[in-house]
């Protein structure tokens, strides 16, 4: 009988780390790590393809490690792994606590595990709560399961699902809407990519999906009340905005966001708008110089007084009657004593 995964990890030291492929030198498949692999033909007894056992290698680990971002951050990157891990890779008891102790920090293991034996799958296929089947299901010390016999790859098999069902319940956390009301569509960004950061914002600070049927009018309200001011004004305005999709949304955001003008034609616009504001100034300074000029003018007539009109026999030197300016005996007189003062000078 082949040994079992258990057996193998207790052999030596650092369980089923200590066997790695690269230590082993063996490499049978450098793409994918599988620590049961099917091999030969099924046995005529039990039906069970026979299974070798391949641990985890460090580089592999080290991999899945650096390439997602931590669970704290984004807990579906970790999740979306480990399942697969799970149901592709088959991985052993020792090897599911390999995976907790290189992916996730001692408090978020501690959640996931609480959260998995709440999943554990009772005698009618719902969550149990009996202390000594979540135990026997889930157990938090080494198991003596037998990959090779049916009963032992059972066990595994539910291990496993509950593994996943923890997972999932840890990455679900409380409802936190100010945070996703504090994504804003930026300046400059594309409808799309606003989009995609509000709906990030949906999985990662509230328990929805944002892409179910229940939660499009929550995510479209948001959408809208969140895009930039020139396209928000214009989703407002929508006609049938209740019967609207995302798509059409994003579609009608997107033609307000291509019609938007470049810089250089703000400030090109900006430009010609100071010059209009300069010929006004310029304009009203004229004007005021003309106005004070008129209202001096005006001043000196009414400090004079009006003139009146001559009359028919009037001087208009001397002002008296009876002759013209051309016979007034005055300005005559006025000549003889000018003519007096020259000669003797």
């Amino acid at each position: 009988m082949e040994p079992t995964g258990e057996e193998s990890g207790a052999s030596g030291e650092g369980g089923p780390a200590q066997g790695t492929r690269s230590r082993r030198g063996i490499s049978p498949d450098s793409t994918r790590a599988l620590p049961l692999r099917a091999y030969g033909p099924p046995p005529e007894g039990n039906g069970l393809q026979p299974l070798q056992y391949w641990p985890f290698s460090s580089s592999d680990l080290y991999n899945w490690k650096t390439n997602h971002p931590p669970f704290s951050e984004d807990p579906q990157r970790l999740t979306n792994l480990v399942e697969s891990l799970m149901f592709s890779h088959q991985p052993t008891w020792d090897d599911c606590q390999q995976l907790l102790q290189t992916l996730f920090t001692t408090e978020e293991r501690e959640r996931i595990l609480m959260e998995a034996r709440k999943n554990v799958p009772g005698d009618n296929g719902l969550p149990t709560t009996l202390p000594n089947l979540i135990d026997l299901a889930f157990p938090l010390s080494r198991p003596d399961w037998d990959y090779s016999q049916p009963k032992g790859r059972e066990r595994l098999q539910v291990y496993r699902q509950a593994l996943v069902a923890g997972l999932k319940g840890a990455a679900r956390r409380p409802t936190n809407l100010t945070k996703v009301r504090e994504v804003l569509q930026k300046p400059e960004e594309p409808p799309s990519v606003f989009l995609e950061r509000l709906m990030e914002a949906f999985r990662r600070y509230t328990p929805f999906d944002p892409t179910s049927e229940g939660q499009r009018a929550s995510v479209a309200m948001a959408f809208i009340g969140q895009a930039a001011p020139d396209i928000r004004k214009k989703l407002q305005r929508l006609e049938g905005l209740q019967d609207r999709t995302l798509q059409d949304l994003v579609k009608e955001a997107e033609k307000v966001y291509h019609r938007r003008e470049t810089d250089e034609e703000k400030e090109q616009k900006r430009e010609k708008i100071r010059e209009k504001n300069l010929t006004r100034i310029l304009a009203a300074v004229v004007d005021g110089k003309n106005f004070e000029r008129d209202r001096q003018a005006g001043n000196l007539s009414n400090q004079r007084g009006p003139r009146s009109p001559l009359g028919k026999n009037q001087c208009a030197y001397c002002k008296e009657q009876g002759h013209w300016v051309k016979d007034c005996p005055k300005k005559k007189n006025q000549n003889k004593i000018l003519s007096l003062a020259e000669d003797s000078i």
